[in-house]
């Protein structure tokens, strides 16, 4: 449990450094649409990068992630680390600068001049939709480390915690998220610096923590991740953190120039590639230092309670602020993207073509309000959907395809029609319902002999959902033509996607 050296912390930390600083000061950065939903493209590339590091460090990469690590060991380095890195780095040179020379305010926002509104709605729609399992999935998350430290109910501190998030996302915008993140990152990293030496030493150094009988597996792979289901996975991760999790894209179309979505893109692909297995150590020596335990959700945050109050008084405290602090700000990125995409592409495309700015605004609010009063519904169900990693993983990661295919494939490959896009997104959809539900089980059973191999199963579902939705984006053009209009606008739409040079 905290001491009041640790509470005293949290105060001091939200108060001081969480709303009465970065809130309102990012609040005087907000005069209008664009910098509430997009910071004006003007966001430094370093904090862009930063930021779009810490994104991936929510809760939820010391819960969800933290529960696998515990089970599979070094594996979770390459389930989790070599992805985003590899995602990153091709990102750097195929959707970062594409993604500011768009100049969008939402990332769906272009697709209409890529294809028709039709299709602009329909990804906007769904995505919005899909994105609530994976914003549950983080305050559920947040909830499971406060109620471990502090005894409070987890459904209590879920809708106190979106309450929490949805005020400061209301205060300061875009500008707020960012500057949050960096301040937290700071604050993350040296704490994760100060126990990681901690912990080797209580274990006998590296070669300690695995050479123990009940040491955790030191292998790239695992049943839990053979290398065909890390393949489909990191297809998943590829579309996510280049994009198709908006709040990311944010990251990049919120900047200048497209040199800096290239730098911002290749800073945090290396801080993905090296600071997990920074962050894995407490959990992968939590066996040694605790013994078995029957919430691996925890690992992290038992072996932090144990070894944090003997580095120094209040770290502890802080490590909580910093977690909810990343938390809140990276559902904050994500619930900014979905109000951007409400507001301009569903209210101010077909609701009200006509409102002013000023207008836009306060749906803006009114739909961050309801969007959060959503994450925390879907907060609170995350549990009996078996918990954070394997909602992220049955939901999230499964049906993220189909919105994002057509979203980031859509600024690479000028053939395909609006058709296409259309039949590609809905295909997708229906595979996965097909498969989830119907021929994945005989699909096992004539691979592996068995039907309840879920790391088979959900490679099957999704890579099927996958294959499906990206052949017909593909072959589509081939087949249809694009009138003598759409030839004229996808032309003009890919000479601004083209390398310029820079002033």
């Amino acid at each position: 449990m905290l001491s009041d050296v640790d509470k005293i912390v949290i105060v001091v930390y939200f108060y001081f450094l969480g709303v009465a600083v970065i809130g309102f000061a990012a609040r005087k950065m907000i005069h209008g649409l664009d910098d509430y939903f997009a910071g004006g493209h003007r966001i430094p590339w370093w904090l862009a990068a930063v930021s779009h590091h810490v994104s991936g460090y929510s809760a939820f990469a010391f819960v969800g992630y933290a529960s696998l690590a515990y089970k599979v060991g070094l594996n979770i380095w390459t389930v989790f680390a070599v992805p985003c890195f590899l995602a990153m780095v091709i990102g750097a040179y195929v959707w970062a600068p594409r993604w500011v020379r768009l100049k969008v305010m939402t990332p769906v926002q272009y697709l209409e001049e890529r294809f028709n509104n039709v299709v602009r709605q329909a990804i906007a729609w769904s995505g919005i939709a899909v994105k609530f399992v994976d914003e549950g999935t983080k305050l559920y998350s947040l909830a499971k480390v406060i109620n471990a430290v502090t005894g409070l109910s987890t459904k209590k501190t879920i809708i106190g915690c979106g309450v929490i998030t949805v005020i400061y996302l209301l205060v300061g915008g875009l500008w707020a998220e960012i500057m949050t993140d960096f301040a937290q990152f700071i604050v993350q990293f040296g704490i994760t610096l100060a126990l990681v030496p901690a912990v080797l030493a209580a274990v006998g150094g590296w070669r300690g923590l695995w050479n123990k009988p009940n040491s955790v597996p030191f292998a790239l792979f695992s049943k839990d991740f053979p290398p065909y289901r890390l393949i489909v996975f990191f297809f998943v991760i590829l579309m996510s953190y280049n994009g198709g999790t908006w709040g990311l894209a944010q990251r990049f179309y919120s900047l200048g120039k497209p040199s800096e979505a290239k730098k911002a893109a290749l800073l945090s692909a290396s801080l993905y590639l090296i600071y997990p297995l920074a962050l894995y150590i407490p959990v992968w020596a939590a066996p040694l230092l605790i013994g078995e335990l029957q919430d691996p959700e925890m690992a992290y945050i038992v072996v932090a309670q144990q070894q944090l109050p003997l580095i120094a008084p209040g770290l502890l405290g802080l490590l909580v602020a910093a977690m909810f602090a990343a938390t809140m700000s990276m559902v904050d990125s994500d619930l900014n993207a979905l109000a951007a995409v409400f507001t301009k592409d569903i209210y101010g495309r077909v609701i009200d073509r006509n409102a002013s700015d000023q207008k836009l605004m306060k749906v803006g609010f009114a739909a961050t309000a309801v969007f959060g009063a959503v994450t925390v519904a879907c907060g609170l169900a995350t549990e009996s959907l078996g918990g954070a990693f394997k909602a992220m993983m049955d939901w999230y990661a499964a049906v993220l395809g189909p919105v994002s295919i057509p979203l980031l494939f859509g600024m690479l490959i000028p053939w395909t029609t609006w058709r296409g896009a259309l039949l590609s997104w809905l295909g997708g959809f229906i595979t996965f319902v097909v498969f989830k539900y119907w021929y994945t089980a005989p699909l096992a059973y004539l691979i592996w002999g068995q039907t309840d191999n879920e790391p088979l199963n959900w490679t099957i579902t999704t890579g099927a959902e996958l294959l499906v939705a990206f052949s017909i984006f593909i072959v589509e053009g081939f087949i249809s033509r694009q009138s003598d209009e759409e030839q004229q606008r996808v032309r003009g739409l890919f000479s601004r996607l083209r390398e310029q040079p820079e002033e």
